[in-house]
């Protein structure tokens, strides 16, 4: 047995049977350092969400979680969709996924075998489907639902347009044909449609699912795809994104700096990439909960961030996205991507992505599949919905380096308080199941003496249940209120003179109001 399968075991086995003990108390110190930021993020767009194509036909592990909640068919005049949505304004939408590299788009001359009609499950197919449409009648609705939400959308284009879709025929070998992406586009200009980018396909280039894009045959598609966008948006006073590859990056992966260098300085403003570091659905809710309390997971992907970091500074021009991250791959597991637990991954997994200077996090699903923010058959938040609003609410765009210390229990990540230059706001997990931490908060230079209470936002499972799809706010479950609201985050006032106190299984976001912060100083 392996060193990680070893902890494994250890960690379900603790998870299983040591709730119920009794709390310890330990203290511990971090130091927050404000003297300069590690990166910045664009905070009006970092927070992003997913939406993606799979119709209720999907399975997996004979389970079919999708339902409704696919781009063809999700109810868009749902008020929980929209208030929910408009409620983490402002946000960024990335519709895609597997699926987009199929769809067809109902404008303009199709080219022959290249038909519009709905999504047919066929196993022998590629990705298990056969069709795939858009009708300009349902583009119309989802941007009216967008423009209504105050979303920014990126959108994944069918990059196998004009390519076989033989499933055999693993190495695409011939032309993209960028006619039917054209008109598209032209007539999303010719709306005012809020798409800010337009991705490259999905997941087509190295680790790729069943076709693979050699990274020079994928250069000239971006190129061409940059060539359209120039095209039509030459008159524009601002130019949507050319994103690319939406792929699962690897270290020492050569694909990616391959097509980087071909595609050229100035072709690629975006460099997104696709994590799902916990397993598969198939495996157990003990399995993945213990996959989420072991430190080896979240360090790994510090090492993939950092290494594609190093990619990246060869070539400065582009930025770097989180453009898909869902944890648990093949459209998560209930019990835990849907739960309370999840946060452990995912408040984690967005401390981690801006530290390590991603731009943009777009979670795996807004709604559908087992991983979504909202219930999809209710529309519902699950416990993650209220993390990704704290967050949005409470960190800004300065990133800064947090001190913790040699406890593996204890993550934390600290921000500029949003809109307010004189705080900072830390988001601090305690992954622990028996132990309560009183946190001393350092923060060098501040304003000691003149500091205003503290204000604390804790997040816990009502009645210890890590499994359940309620998060409780300072001890108070949150619930969508009864004339269909979002219900207010409010939090508790400590005096700063005072340790932050984080109850096993917690996680919590402090904001230090009036430190003023030397990093945070600039707007």
């Amino acid at each position: 047995m392996g060193l990680r399968a070893v902890v494994e075991l250890v960690l379900i086995c603790a998870v299983l049977f040591n709730l119920g003990e009794t709390e310890a108390q330990s203290p511990y110190e971090l130091q927050v350092n404000t003297g300069s930021v590690v990166t910045s993020i664009d905070d009006d767009k970092f927070l992003c969400v997913t939406l993606d194509w799979w119709p209720a036909a999907k399975c997996n592990y004979g389970q079919c979680p999708w339902g409704e909640a696919g781009l063809p068919y999700l109810d868009l005049k749902n008020p929980l969709l929209h208030e929910t949505m408009k409620a983490l304004h402002p946000l960024t939408v990335r519709a895609g996924g597997t699926l987009a590299n199929l769809v067809v788009y109902d404008i303009g001359q199709l080219i022959p075998g290249e038909e519009c009609k709905p999504f047919t499950m066929n196993g022998s197919a590629l990705y298990n489907f056969t069709g795939g449409c858009l009708t300009m009648q349902r583009w119309d609705e989802l941007n009216e639902f967008f423009i209504k939400a105050e979303v920014q959308v990126a959108f994944g284009i069918n990059n196998l347009y004009g390519r076989s879709k033989e499933k055999a025929d693993h190495n695409v070998t011939g032309p993209w044909d960028p006619r039917n992406t054209y008109d598209l586009i032209k007539y999303t200009r010719d709306k005012g449609y809020p798409v800010f980018a337009w991705e490259c396909g999905n997941e087509l280039l190295g680790y790729a699912i069943e076709k693979v894009i050699n990274p020079y045959l994928y250069a000239e598609d971006v190129m061409k795809l940059d060539a359209i966008v120039d095209e039509l948006y030459k008159d524009s006073p601002t130019k949507p994104l050319v994103i690319a590859p939406d792929s699962i990056y690897f270290i020492n992966q050569t694909e990616l700096p391959d097509f980087l260098q071909a595609a050229g300085a100035g072709r690629v403003d975006v460099v997104t990439n696709h994590y799902y570091n916990l397993g598969g659905g198939d495996l157990s809710p003990d399995q993945l909960i213990a996959n989420i309390l072991d430190p080896s997971y979240p360090n790994d992907l510090e090492k993939i961030y950092q290494a594609l970091q190093d990619v990246m500074k060869k070539h400065p021009a582009s930025e770097t996205w989180v453009g898909e991250a869902g944890g648990i791959y093949n459209s998560g597991r209930h019990g835990v991507s849907d739960a309370f637990i999840m946060a452990f991954w995912y408040m984690d997994q967005l401390g981690t992505a801006s530290y390590y200077n991603n731009k943009v996090f777009c979670r795996q699903s807004y709604i559908g599949g087992n991983y979504g923010l909202l219930d999809r058959t209710t529309f519902l938040p699950n416990p993650d919905y209220y993390g990704a609003l704290l967050w949005r609410q409470l960190m800004g765009k300065g990133v800064l380096d947090v001190d913790v210390g040699g406890d593996s229990n204890i993550r934390a990540y600290a921000h500029c308080q949003r809109h307010h230059q004189s705080g900072v706001t830390l988001l601090v997990l305690n992954y622990s199941n028996s132990t309560s931490y009183d946190l001393t908060v350092k923060i060098p230079g501040s304003a000691e003496a003149t500091r205003r209470p503290r204000l604390e936002y804790h997040m816990s499972a009502p009645n210890g249940n890590i499994s359940g799809q309620v998060v409780a706010l300072n001890d108070e479950p949150l619930l969508i209120t009864p004339s269909g609201q979002v219900p207010t985050l409010s939090p508790v006032e400590k005096d700063p003179s005072t340790p932050v106190t984080l109850k096993p299984f917690n996680y919590a976001y402090v904001v230090f109001r009036d430190v003023h912060a030397p990093a945070c100083a600039t707007p």
